[in-house]
């Protein structure tokens, strides 16, 4: 591995070229393109420079690459401190390996050390148990805590978030617990074992935490209000085609939710296909469809305009306007429901086919268990505008089309989907399966985690896993796409990256980490996330925004 100590601390330039702003989102820099790297240490050079002995056995080993091994296991609190004792607000992030973990064992990492015994203290512990700890003077108040598996012998990726008086606990990437801290408000970090015995890697300090304070001034965030809790539950209603519920069809129950309304609306839609256009608009928040069987083949709410429909008063629809679903309302939720594009590609000539299932437009989205279909541009994921960030989580949902049937420059995650390429009838090219316009302002894309690739019919190394969208040639739309840790299919290429329009994939943010299945293969044109930066790529990296949204589960 490269030396990767840096320290003291490092000043970070203002990037304000084009050029310079893409460097900072591309990986091997700072985390994101407001976070600078403070400090960071993998060991490479074989010492421990920059780092204060207290207590335990220290030295640098090999373990795939150097790391740093506490080997003592009859000493409570052996630790090491680094950094600098005037760091506010950062995220530490270090890989740990525990060795031995006894029934009274921990191993930990530590943010805003003041000293030895007063630090924040996110603890692997026996018993499947991760905790968040408050510890001033050697007493412990739990933070939070989580249960996942906790083994010897594996690594895992600590990370601990600090900004103001909020803490937050990762694993692997995953939010495991938060909670509010009164300790001092800076302090250096540190790695830890109590009765234990345990590897360090690939430490790094950046500034900011993951989840920023204060977002970049090229973009905002999200224009969506930050709720204080929870929207209490509202009203419902029911709908039903054949005249059993409140409205026969969605957009009618979708019209007589309240403008400006400030609590979930539950629309129950019973088993039908329901072919109309349905928009949720801006001033109607909190919406939840919800199919009445739980079985998503059961409800369909379909339509078949395509962008180079004729419109009645002249012209055509476009591509956003040829969608079923249109979704302007923030905090929409989806379950049990199938969203379709029903445009018949073999019946119509027109030179626009592009035909879009659900247009997104809003922030913190939820679809549980959707089903969405449609050939070219089936699921347009965007924002409302280029300077606003568009979140959506995407659980347990099937998503198939042809053409860059993933698209957009919202942020989203698919977590446990089916993503299912359609036959075009083609040997070499049967078609994309996102095309992202992700903002450069903006470190996250599109995030494909747990998934699996599948096809109806489409040949062995015939489907790309996508190409970068520069809507109107707009130089600032750099696409962020990650597969990782899952099974693709066959039909995708070696080469799964290509073009667009004149631009090149290789400028764009295309990344892999861990995947399997037989279109799997790793290529020269197939780069991949490290170790180390793979946890910066997961879920709830990409969601939780400056409002930490969780929806994850």
């Amino acid at each position: 591995m490269r030396r990767n100590r840096r320290f003291p601390l490092l000043a970070a330039a203002t990037a304000t070229a084009t050029a310079a702003l893409l460097a900072l989102t591309q990986l091997g820099g700072a985390h994101s393109a407001y976070a600078a790297t403070l400090f960071g240490d993998d060991f490479s050079d074989g010492d421990t420079a920059g780092w204060s002995k207290s207590g335990g056995t220290w030295s640098v080993v090999t373990d795939g690459s150097p790391a740093l091994q506490q080997a003592k296991g009859d000493t409570d609190n052996a630790r090491l401190f680094a950094g600098s004792s005037s760091w506010t607000d950062y995220t530490v992030q270090a890989r740990v390996k525990p060795l031995t973990l006894p029934a009274n064992g921990a191993t930990a990492l530590l943010a805003r050390a003041s000293g030895s015994t007063t630090f924040y203290r996110l603890a692997l512990l026996p018993g499947d148990q991760v905790r968040l700890e408050s510890v001033r003077s050697g007493t412990a108040t739990a933070l939070g805590s989580a249960s996942r598996p906790v083994a010897a012998g594996t690594w895992y990726t600590l990370g601990i978030e600090v900004a103001g008086s909020t803490v937050r606990g990762y694993v692997d990437g995953a939010l495991v617990a938060s909670g509010t801290g009164t300790l001092t408000a800076t302090g250096r970090i540190g790695l830890q074992t109590r009765y234990a015995t345990a590897r360090y890697d690939d430490v790094t300090v950046t500034s900011g935490g993951t989840t920023p304070t204060t977002p970049p001034a090229t973009v905002s965030p999200t224009a969506t209000p930050t709720p204080t809790s929870t929207p209490p539950a509202g009203q419902s209603s029911v709908v039903a085609r054949d005249g059993s519920g409140d409205f026969t069809s969605v957009q009618a129950a979708v019209n007589a939710v309240p403008s400006g309304n400030s609590s979930r609306y539950t629309i129950t839609i019973r088993p039908g296909t329901y072919r109309e256009l349905v928009t949720i608009p801006a001033d109607r928040p909190y919406v939840s469809f919800v199919g009445s069987t739980g079985n998503a083949g059961d409800v369909v709410i379909t339509y078949d305009n395509a962008s180079g429909t004729p419109k009645p008063e002249g012209g055509t629809y476009g591509t956003s306007g040829s969608a079923s679903v249109t979704i302007d309302g923030h905090d929409f939720t989806a379950k049990h429901l199938t969203f379709s594009n029903s445009f018949d590609e073999a019946a119509h000539d027109y030179s626009a086919e592009q035909a879009v299932a659900v247009l997104t437009r809003a922030d913190r989205l939820v679809f549980d268990n959707v089903r969405f279909l449609g050939n070219q541009d089936t699921l347009y994921h965007n924002s409302v505008n280029s300077g606003t960030i568009g979140r959506a989580y995407f659980r347990n949902c099937h998503v198939e089309g042809d053409v860059d049937f993933i698209f957009g420059r919202g942020t989203g995650v698919f977590d446990r989907c089916e993503i299912r390429s359609l036959s075009r009838g083609s040997s070499s090219n049967n078609g994309y399966v996102t095309a992202p316009s992700t903002m450069i302002s903006n470190p996250y894309g599109f995030l494909f985690t747990r998934c699996t690739l599948t096809t109806d019919s489409a040949g062995a190394q015939s489907v790309h896993l996508g190409r970068p969208w520069h809507p109107s040639g707009d130089v600032n739309a750099i696409g962020q796409v990650v597969f990782r840790d899952s099974v693709l299919g066959a039909h995708i290429k070696d080469s799964p990256w290509t073009d667009m329009s004149g631009f090149s994939w290789k400028d764009a943010r295309f990344f892999e980490y861990r995947n399997t299945g037989a279109g799997a293969t790793v290529t020269v044109d197939r780069p991949q996330l490290t170790d180390a930066q793979a946890p910066t790529y997961a879920a709830q990296k990409y969601l939780a925004g400056s409002d930490g949204w969780n929806p994850i589960s």
